[in-house]
């Protein structure tokens, strides 16, 4: 199964060197987007700014990017 890493680009970038296994690309990015939506809206609760740069990279192996999920994309805001 292959192995993907979520590197976090927020008010601190951190690193996944673990990484995680997961059958397909599809699959960590819907799980991604969860995430992403969960720490957004735990942001919102708190009162911290969101800012839509931020994101989650899911990497290879070889530290190559395969898809990028940013804050701003995964929140429909509305007029």
């Amino acid at each position: 199964m292959p192995r993907f890493h979520l590197n976090i680009f927020s008010d601190i970038e951190a690193p996944d060197y673990e990484g995680i296994e997961r059958p397909d690309l599809n699959r960590v990015i819907a799980e991604t987007v969860t995430g992403v939506r969960d720490l957004v809206a735990s942001g919102i609760r708190e009162g911290r700014p969101i800012y839509r740069s931020h994101r989650i990279e899911i990497t290879d192996g070889a530290g190559t990017l395969l898809h990028a999920v940013y804050f701003g994309d995964v929140i429909d805001l509305r007029p």
